[in-house]
This record gives C-alpha cells, sequence and structure tokens, in this order.
C-alpha cells in the first residue's frame, strides 16, 4: 500500500492511502480531523494545509492548545 503515516502526538499513529495530488488538508480531512486544531510537521518541517503529501511521508499532528 501507498501511504503517509501520520503521528498525532497524544493520539498514536494512523496511516493514511496515499492518492496522487493529495495535500496535507486532504490527509487531515480523511482522519476526521480539523486544520485549525493542530500544527502539522511534514518530514521534520512545519506546513499549511495545501502542502502536497507523497508516499511514504511522516505528518506528525500537534494539537494546538489555546486559553487564557
Amino acid at each position: 500500500m501507498v501511504a503517509v503515516r501520520v503521528r498525532i502526538l497524544g493520539d498514536g499513529e494512523r496511516l493514511v492511502e496515499h492518492r496522487p495530488g493529495m495535500t496535507v488538508g486532504d490527509v487531515l480531512r480523511e482522519l476526521g480531523l480539523l486544520s485549525d486544531e493542530y500544527v502539522v510537521s511534514r518530514n521534520g518541517r512545519v506546513v499549511a494545509e495545501d502542502e502536497a503529501v507523497e508516499d511514504g511521508d511522516e505528518l506528525v499532528l500537534y494539537p494546538v492548545v489555546s486559553g487564557g
């Protein structure tokens, strides 16, 4: 299977099947996650949700913490 590995801090690891033209936002939607709730790192570099992903990439999702 061609896949993107997704590690969600505090919530384990998942694989998402890679499709041509797939973006970080597509991966998040596939997992039922909202992009404004996470900072996403692709292969060690922080990226936006319109960044393309490739087979074999690793995304690490850091939950956004807010409060006052």
